[in-house]
Formats: C-alpha cells, structure tokens, sequence
C-alpha cells in the first residue's frame, strides 16, 4: 500500500502528542511572536497560508492565522491528525485539508531494507498537485528530521545503518528538500515567503539515570546551564555541535545553494520547543526558524 510505512510511522507519533495542546503553549507563543514580526516586516499578502507537516495543530497558533488569513491550507500524512487539528479552530470555512507524503518517495519505498538498497538512487518529487495556489506564506513545521526517521521507527535499525548509509539519507534528505522547495516556489505568489522550522538539537535528560543527551550536555557547558536565556549564543555555534555530529537530520538541508538560488534569506529565529516533561524523560528541543522570501525575476542556478 503506497505510504504505509510512512503513514503508520506518523499517525503512531501523531497519537503521542494528540493531548500536547496545552504543554505547549509556550512554544506556540513563541512561533506566534515570530510569525506576527515576520508578517508586519514581510511584503507578502495575507491572503492564504499553507502549512505543511501540520501534524494535530499543537505548534499552529491558530487563533492568530485565522485573524491573519482569509485561506489557510494544512497539510499532513496523517488525515486523523488533521482532523483534531480543525476541531480546535473557530472559523473552519478558512481551513482547507490536504493529505500530502512529504518525502516524496513513499510509493516506491516500503520498509528500511528497500530504503538501505535504493537510498543513493532515489529521485524524490514531492506531489502537491492537491494544493490550491498560490500562497502568500508557507510555514514548514519541523518535519525535516522526520522525514526518513519513519522508516526507522520501531524497528531494529542497527542491523542496517553504516556511516555510509548515513550520508546516503543526509544526500537523500537534502533532495527531498529540493523537491519540497522547488513546488513551494512554483505555488508562491509575487513577494512570497516560507518560514521553515527545523528541531536542530535534542536537549534530552532521563530521569531515571540522570543522564543526558550529548547536545544537551555541550549545550549546558557552552551556557553554564542557562540554555533558555542563551538561545542566540547556541544558535551561532551551531556549526561546532554539527561539526561533533549533535545536530538532527535535515537541520541545514534547506540552506543548499539550489534552494538559495530561489529565495533570499530575510531573517533567522531561535526558538526552545518544551516537548515532553514526564516521569520518564525532560525532552526539549532547539529550533531555528528561517525566513526566506521568493526571488523573481532570473535566478542562475548554483548562486
């Protein structure tokens, strides 16, 4: 069945956080913030928003799009999740549903074995012929770490993964970026942007054992343990916890030159994600938000 692996994958993950609504309005406040400056510096429309890995809607500030937006359309895999998200809304004559896979590889790969033998192969086109644009603004919501991470999920991945067939999924992950922004530009209006998110580092701790993730524990050296207040000073070293391997898949997938060639970097964002805080685990994550704004005219390839 075509998006089977991918779509079990998120639908499991998605009925995780499906009562995550109110742990994190935090982190909710933060992308309103940064969306509501991002809008009043931007010279793009209000007209219709898409976002995409929208997931069950715990991360959308969606009292706030629906006073910014006449149109919003969400997009998911997982059309259950979609579905709780629209039961929060007031104004669902705004919201328009699209069952999306956003790997764009999901008809031909059908579990990890299939991905380990053809990853270095694959050509990924991202389908959005659902999709109704143009759009003024696209919001990607942290599914660039998530994208590959299905296929691996809930099974026994040590018997597969090689450092080789590691950078085998970082190549594959960027070309799926590729993909995703070359049909957002298309979709874009005149003066359009994209706000994508992407979780970068897991700032994890176990409760049970006290210890904690690598990108936690740098992170805590580099902030003499106030990571919430340094958030700018995390996000300037980046490189050195990439350089130690700490970053998640995909965290600068969306920076390739193609993609660079296409839409010009306005802005840049910080943010902490309070993922789950339970008798198990304190698990946050850093996010960075890129601002990226459509080019128009001639765009030379590679520049």
């Amino acid at each position: 069945m075509p998006y089977a692996k991918i779509r079990n994958a998120n639908t499991l993950r998605n009925n995780t956080t499906r009562h995550d609504w109110e742990h994190w309005t935090g982190y909710r406040e933060q992308i309103r913030r940064m969306l509501e400056q991002t809008l009043a510096e931007s010279r793009s429309g209000r007209e219709h928003l898409l976002l995409l890995g929208a997931g069950n809607g715990n991360d959308v500030p969606i009292s706030f799009i629906e006073s910014q937006f006449e149109r919003i359309t969400i997009v998911d895999i997982d059309e259950q999740a979609l579905d709780r998200l629209l039961a929060k809304v007031k104004q669902p004559g705004k919201f328009i549903k699209a069952v999306i896979d956003l790997t764009g590889i999901g008809n031909e790969i059908h579990s990890l074995s299939e991905l380990k033998e053809k990853a270095a192969a694959l050509a990924p086109s991202v389908d959005f012929s659902k999709l109704k644009p143009p759009f003024d603004v696209v919001m990607n919501l942290c599914f660039s770490s998530q994208l590959i991470s299905a296929f691996f999920y809930k099974e026994n991945s040590k018997a597969v993964y090689t450092p080789a067939f590691g950078l085998q999924l970082d190549r594959l992950i960027e070309r799926i970026h590729g993909s995703i922004f070359a049909g957002i530009y298309e979709r874009l209006a005149e003066s359009g942007i994209v706000i994508h998110l992407t979780d970068v580092l897991l700032l994890q701790k176990l409760k049970k054992t006290g210890t904690s993730s690598p990108a936690k524990l740098k992170a805590e050296a580099l902030t003499q343990g106030r990571i919430r207040d340094n958030l700018g000073l995390i996000h300037k070293r980046l490189p050195e916890f990439a350089q130690l391997g700490l970053c998640l898949p995909g965290t600068f997938a969306h920076l390739q030159p193609p993609i660079l060639a296409k839409f010009k970097l306005q802005a840049e964002y910080t943010l902490l994600w309070d993922f789950v805080d339970d008798d198990y685990e304190d698990r946050d994550y850093l996010v960075t938000a890129h601002v990226l704004e459509k080019k128009t005219g001639t765009i030379e390839a590679g520049r």
